[in-house]
């Protein structure tokens, strides 16, 4: 298990991406969100879903590959 974050900000596509903590490219403190300590990276976006009411999740290339949908 891990803590998961999410940008603030949104990527080209108007997607936040979701990072786990001891991601290389996990933006800086003023950038992000902390989502919880989660199993994986699906379960982390689901509860970013859950808590914030949006839609517009994707998982980061790097740390995240398996719900990076592009």
């Amino acid at each position: 298990m891990k803590y998961y974050y999410y940008n603030k900000n949104t990527d080209n596509k108007g997607n936040h991406e979701v990072h786990s903590s001891d991601c290389n490219y996990l933006p800086s403190d003023p950038n992000r969100v902390l989502i919880g300590y989660e199993v994986d990276c699906k379960s982390a976006i689901a509860r970013a879903k859950r808590d914030t009411g949006k839609t517009n999740f994707d998982g980061c290339y790097y740390c995240s590959r398996t719900c990076h949908t592009g």
